[in-house]
C-alpha cells in the first residue's frame, strides 16, 4: 500500500452521540476504543489509544472496526504520547477533534492512506504533486480539501457549511453551482478566492458564525448571486468584512464596525454608475484586499479621494498607494492639533455656554459632540476632560469606534448579544404586560377583561434569575436577532463614562391578525409571544371563533441597552413592545365595534434584563 502524505482538514460537523462502546480492536501492539455517532450504529469515532507506539513512531487507524466505518477521531484519543510522530488516517475520516493529540510533545504528521494505485492512472508523484482530475473523480468526500484550502465541492446539498479549520476557499470553488441556497462560514476562514461563488443563482444567504471578522475576499467572489442583489443594506457584509457597497452617496462614510474591505467593493461597471467619489475610512479597518477601492476604468484606473485618521492603517494604505487623502480629527479635538486635551474641553464648554459662537456645521458637531446626544453641552466638555486626563479606560482614538449611525448602533447591539451568548452569561429577568387604550362596545369589553386577567401586571411581576446553564435564558435573550438598519426608525448611542447607552426604535409594521408566523422584522428581532397569545385567545378560548377578523401593528417597539465601552458586555437591557390591534366581526352574533369604527386595543409587553454575569467561554 502506498502512503500519500497531505494535511488533514479538520472538518467540524454536528454529531449526535448515541452510545459509547468500550470494545477494543487490535492493530499490531496497540488497540482503539470507539463509540457510535449515529442512530443506526453504522459509523464510529475512535476515542482512546491503548498499547505501544511502533518504533517508527507511526500509528495506523483502520477504516473499519468490527464492520463499522471509522469516520472520526475524538478528543484526547492520543493524549500525552511522547513517542508518537505521525498517524495514518483512512479517507473515511471526516472529523478530527482539535484536542485529539493533546499533550503530544512531537509535531504530529497527520497523513491519509490511499488505496493501491492503478499503474495506468497517475496519482501523486514523489514530490507530492497532485493529478487534480484523477483526485477529484476518485475523492470519496463532497468537500475537496488540500491542506487547509477548500478546492472544490462535488456534493449536491443546498445548504453548505464550510468545513471547520478551512482557512481558504479557492478561486472558483463553487462557481456556477445552481443548487446552493445558503452558506455557513466558520471563524477560521481567512480568504475567499476570485469568483468562488460567482453565478450561484440560488444563493440567498451567507451566514457568518460567531467570531468571523476579517476575510480577504477577491473580486467577483459573489457576483451574480441573489444574496448580493437582495441584501437589505447598502453595505453587504460577511462578519466584519465589507463585501460590496450598493448605496447611492457620492460621499460614503464607511461604518466603523468593519475591519476589512473586499476587492472591488466599490467597483462600478462604468463612470455613469459610480457614485463613491469620496470615502471616509474608519480606523477600525486593517485588511485592504487588492484594488478594494478601485472605482472604474477611464484612460487609467480611477480611485476616490479619502478621509482617514492620522496613524491609522488607512493612513498607511493611502500613503503606500499614493492616493489623495485628508485627515479627520479625533473625537474632542476641536482645535485639530492631533490630540484631545483640556484646552479642547475648555473651548467646548465655552461653546455650550454661548461664550463662543463658531459656525456649528456637521463637522464641528461630530468633533465636539463626544457624548452622541446630538447637542454640544457641558456634558461633552466633561467627557473630553475625562478622556484628556485618562480618567476612563478608553482614549480618544478608541472612541473612533463609537457607534453613531443607525447601522453602527444596530451592529453594536447585535455584537453585545453575541458576546453574551458566547460567554453563556447569566442574568435576572423582570417581565409584565398590559392592555390599554381599548375602544370597544360593552359586549366586547367583557371578553377583553377576561383576557386582561391572564396577563402579568407590573405590580405582580417577579424577578427571575437565570444561571448560565438555563435553556430558558437562551430562549429569552438570544432570540433577539438584529438584521437591517433600514428598519430602524430611531437610533441613538450616548456615551456615559465607560458605557454606551444604546436605544433603537423600530419602524411600525402591520400584519394580519391571524398571521402569527408573519415574516416581519420586528418578530425576528424580538422574542414575540403576545401576538400568538392574543390571537389564540380570540380564536379559541373566549371569542368562539365566530367570524373575528382584524390586524395588528407593531408600534414604536424599543430596545435600550447599556454596554461597556471596552468589553462590549451588556450590563442591563430592556425591551418594550407595543401592539395595536384592530378587530371586526361578531361575538355571539353581536357586532364588534368601537365608538367610531372597528374595535381597537393596545397591548404592551415590557421585559427588563439586569445583573448580567459573564462566565468563561
Amino acid at each position: 500500500m502506498k502512503i500519500i502524505k497531505r494535511t488533514v482538514a479538520l472538518i467540524l460537523s454536528v454529531i449526535m452521540l448515541v452510545s459509547i462502546v468500550t470494545v477494543s480492536v487490535s492493530a499490531s501492539d496497540y488497540s482503539f476504543s470507539y463509540f457510535f455517532v449515529d442512530e443506526e450504529q453504522t459509523s464510529i469515532y475512535v476515542t482512546a489509544f491503548k498499547g505501544v507506539v511502533p518504533e517508527d513512531g507511526y500509528v495506523e487507524i483502520p477504516d473499519m472496526i468490527d464492520d463499522y466505518v471509522v469516520t472520526g477521531i475524538a478528543e484526547h484519543t492520543f493524549d500525552n504520547l511522547s513517542d508518537l510522530k505521525g498517524v495514518y488516517i483512512p479517507e473515511t475520516v471526516v472529523y478530527v477533534d482539535e484536542d485529539a493529540f493533546y499533550g503530544c510533545v512531537n509535531k504530529i504528521s497527520v497523513e491519509y492512506k490511499q488505496p493501491e494505485p492503478d499503474p495506468d492512472q497517475p496519482v501523486y508523484d514523489s514530490e507530492g504533486n497532485l493529478d487534480t482530475e484523477n483526485w477529484y473523480e476518485d475523492h470519496k468526500q463532497d468537500y475537496i480539501i488540500s491542506g487547509t484550502t477548500l478546492v472544490s465541492y462535488k456534493g449536491d446539498d443546498s445548504i453548505i457549511t464550510i468545513p471547520y479549520n478551512c482557512n481558504e476557499i479557492a478561486a472558483g470553488a463553487f462557481k456556477g453551482n445552481k443548487q446552493i441556497t445558503a452558506v455557513y462560514i466558520e471563524k477560521e476562514l481567512k480568504a475567499i478566492g476570485a469568483s468562488a461563488f460567482e453565478g450561484c443563482s440560488s444563493l440567498e444567504k451567507v451566514v457568518a458564525g460567531n467570531g468571523v471578522t476579517s476575510i480577504d475576499i477577491a473580486k467577483n467572489a459573489f457576483k451574480g448571486t441573489p444574496w448580493i442583489e437582495n441584501f437589505p443594506s447598502g453595505f453587504v457584509t460577511i462578519g466584519t468584512t465589507l463585501v460590496k457597497y450598493k448605496g447611492a452617496e457620492s460621499y460614503v462614510v464607511i461604518p466603523n464596525v468593519f475591519t476589512a474591505i473586499a476587492e472591488e467593493a466599490f467597483y462600478a461597471e462604468s463612470k455613469n454608475d459610480t457614485i463613491a467619489y469620496k470615502i471616509k475610512v474608519p480606523a477600525t479597518i486593517e485588511l485592504f484586499s487588492d484594488e478594494c477601492f478601485y472605482l472604474y476604468d477611464s484612460l487609467s484606473k480611477v480611485y476616490p479621494e479619502f478621509v482617514v485618521f492620522e496613524g491609522s492603517p488607512a493612513d498607511k494604505y493611502c500613503q503606500e498607494n499614493d492616493f489623495d487623502f485628508t485627515y479627520a480629527p479625533l473625537p474632542g479635538d476641536i482645535d485639530r492639533d492631533g490630540v484631545t486635551t483640556a484646552s479642547d474641553a475648555r473651548y467646548v464648554l465655552r461653546i455650550s455656554a454661548g461664550l463662543e459662537n463658531p459656525v456649528i456645521n456637521t463637522e464641528i458637531k461630530e468633533i465636539a459632540d463626544i457624548s452622541g446626544d446630538s447637542e454640544i453641552t457641558a456634558t461633552d466638555a466633561r467627557l473630553i476632560l475625562r478622556v484628556s486626563a485618562e480618567l476612563d479606560e478608553y482614549s480618544a482614538e478608541e472612541l473612533l469606534s463609537m457607534p453613531r449611525s443607525n447601522y453602527e448602533i444596530l451592529f453594536e447591539a447585535a455584537n453585545a448579544v453575541s458576546i453574551a451568548k458566547a460567554y453563556r452569561c447569566a442574568y435576572s429577568k423582570f417581565a409584565y404586560q398590559e392592555i390599554t387604550a381599548s375602544d370597544v362596545n360593552t359586549n366586547t369589553k367583557t371578553y377583553i377583561n377576561k383576557f386582561k386577567n391572564e396577563l402579568t401586571p407590573e405590580k405582580s411581576a417577579q424577578t427571575i434569575t437565570y444561571n448560565q446553564d438555563s435553556q430558558e435564558s437562551y430562549d429569552n435573550l438570544y432570540a433577539i436577532t438584529l438584521l437591517d438598519g433600514g428598519k430602524v426608525k430611531e437610533a441613538k448611542c450616548i456615551l456615559d463614562e465607560g458605557y454606551y447607552i444604546l436605544k433603537l426604535v423600530l419602524e411600525d409594521e402591520k400584519v394580519n391578525m391571524y398571521d402569527v408566523d408573519g415574516d416581519t422584522f420586528t418578530s425576528k428581532m424580538f422574542p414575540v409571544e403576545s401576538m400568538a397569545h392574543f390571537t389564540n385567545a380570540v380564536k379559541d378560548k373566549y371569542w368562539f371563533n365566530d367570524g373575528i377578523n382584524g390586524s395588528m401593528t407593531y408600534r414604536d417597539c424599543t430596545l435600550e441597552m447599556r454596554v461597556d465601552v471596552k468589553s462590549h458586555r451588556i450590563s442591563s437591557m430592556s425591551v418594550k413592545m407595543n401592539y395595536d390591534f384592530e378587530m371586526t366581526g361578531k361575538i355571539l352574533s353581536i357586532a364588534i365595534k368601537g365608538k367610531n369604527g372597528p374595535a381597537t386595543a393596545t397591548r404592551t409587553d415590557v421585559i427588563e434584563y439586569s445583573h448580567f454575569v459573564y462566565f468563561t467561554k
